[in-house]
């Protein structure tokens, strides 16, 4: 009844402790980098509408739509970007789902809401996927603030969705000048600004930010120069567990290795 042996297995864990500190380290980086200019904003805004006692009525409702979307990037920033968050979607991600053909129509309203012509291609899609809906949600966002600050006003958005590679490929494409060939190795670096971003407000922290919500989920986002002409960028998400590229486990530590236009 005495045992003959002790079988045990030792694992070094260093490697993903430090991933969980990188994690953390890009999530501060990232809250501060946003919240110092959002907490600006909020306080220019506050003291408009208290000192702007005799301004007109629709001058005191745009103070209150700048003031009521500040807090919901705030709060946004709170709930989805905190140091905690970013950590634990690294480690475990909530059983969440999302509908892929949902992002897009919520992309093209959107698109369509600043003025935009826009198409939609969606065929064969999956009723879900395994992701955050807020998390994919911005990611998307800032690819479509960046159509809309690199393009001509009024030219045309495409939003496309496709099965690709055992998962899922949502792109938008548009009709502006592309990126330049210079830039194309750099646009998703941290801080990263291209040429073209020359006199357009912007902290080089978008596409950066798009990359790594995305890659925390297993998925890709990748620049491409299509036939048509102007710039595409694919978002690629698995769709099943299974079938996730091997990027979550880099997140952050390579820094993504490729900025942002704007």
């Amino acid at each position: 009844g005495q045992p003959r042996a002790l079988l045990g297995l030792v694992r070094d864990v260093s490697a993903r402790r430090e991933r969980e500190r990188e994690r953390k380290r890009f999530a501060s980086m990232l809250n501060h980098e946003f919240r110092t200019p959002l907490s600006t904003i909020d306080g220019a805004i506050q003291r408009l509408e208290s000192l702007g006692t005799k301004a007109d009525e629709a001058t005191r409702e745009r103070y209150r739509k700048i003031a009521t979307a500040t807090d919901r990037l705030i709060a946004m920033l709170d709930d989805y970007l905190s140091p905690e968050r970013m950590a634990a979607l690294g480690s475990q991600r909530r059983e969440n789902k999302v509908g892929p053909k949902l992002l897009l129509e919520e992309l093209v309203a959107q698109a369509r809401a600043a003025g935009r012509p826009v198409t939609l291609e969606a065929s064969d899609l999956p009723a879900a996927l395994r992701g955050e809906p807020s998390g994919l949600r911005l990611a998307l966002k800032v690819l479509l603030d960046n159509a809309l600050r690199y393009t001509p006003a009024g030219t045309a958005l495409h939003v496309a969705g496709r099965r690709v590679d055992g998962g899922v490929e949502l792109a938008l494409r548009d009709e502006g000048h592309g990126v330049l060939a210079d830039d194309v190795a750099r646009i998703f670096d941290k801080g990263y600004r291209g040429a073209n971003a020359e006199g357009i407000a912007g902290s080089g922290l978008g596409l950066y930010m798009a990359r790594s919500v995305v890659e925390v989920h297993g998925g890709s986002l990748t620049y491409a120069c299509p036939p048509e002409g102007g710039a595409e960028f694919r978002l690629w998400l698995p769709a099943q567990a299974s079938g996730a590229k091997s990027l979550a486990s880099g997140m952050t530590s390579s820094d993504n290795r490729h900025g942002d236009r704007g």
